[in-house]
């Protein structure tokens, strides 16, 4: 029964970080050089283990903000 119910809550989960993903792009739309909204993507991306992606924003996110970018950095690779 355990694994069952943490199943549902990790796909629930899933479908609530990939919508959280889009709402990130979409306000990127308005404001795409935004430090925090560019941080939130690649953290959001590293978590879903879309590592590519959170590499593509860490590269975006070090011409603006080299703090935030090495905080990204080291949430991706989980330093």
């Amino acid at each position: 029964m355990d694994k069952g119910y943490k199943g549902v809550f990790s796909k629930m989960g899933e479908g609530l970080l990939e919508k959280f993903i889009e709402d990130l792009k979409v306000e990127l739309g308005k404001k795409p050089k935004d430090p925090e909204l560019l941080f939130k993507l690649g953290v959001a991306y590293s978590r879903a283990g879309k590592i590519q992606e959170a590499r593509e924003v860490y590269k975006e996110l070090k011409e603006i903000d080299k703090e935030r970018a090495k905080e990204l950095l080291d949430m991706i690779y989980g330093v």
